[in-house]
């Protein structure tokens, strides 16, 4: 049975020498001290023991409610010509803007194309907490 996971990730750099991609800081929640802020959210997709075919992706940003569909991307599809092998999809969201503190939600979609890919792949949902934070120095109450 294939296993899917989603992580998400604040940014993506590429590596000069390598030109492979590195993932910067994962991330769960945002944090703004004011808003209107904007933020850019990068969410990986890998695949592992998934059995030989062509597999395509397709992440979406969703609203609080997931009802509402801010950004959607779709990938090409990914021949995999080894039975138990892996796949990685990635997409940018880039200068989303986030009016107040809420949840966004990245649903991930993975669809078979081929006759042999697995058809029992079922989408997922992965929240980011946006919270406003306020500014100024923390004040700490401590006990001995």
């Amino acid at each position: 049975m294939p296993v899917v996971q989603t992580i998400l990730f604040e940014g993506v750099e590429v590596d000069i020498a390598t030109r492979k991609s590195m993932f910067i800081h994962p991330i769960h929640r945002v944090m703004a001290s004011e808003f209107p802020a904007y933020a850019s959210v990068t969410a990986l997709t890998s695949i592992f023991d998934a059995p030989a075919g062509t597999y395509q992706c397709r992440h979406h940003l969703l609203s609080d409610d997931r009802k509402q569909v801010i950004v959607s991307m779709q990938h090409e599809p990914i021949q995999l010509d080894v039975a138990g092998g892996g796949l990685g999809f990635q997409s940018t969201f880039e200068n989303v803007k986030l009016a107040a503190p809420c949840r966004l939600w990245i649903r991930t979609e993975v669809l078979p194309v081929g006759k042999n890919a697995d058809p029992s792949l079922k989408p997922f949902d992965v929240v980011l907490r946006v919270e406003g934070v306020k500014s100024g120095t923390p004040r700490l109450k401590l006990q001995a």
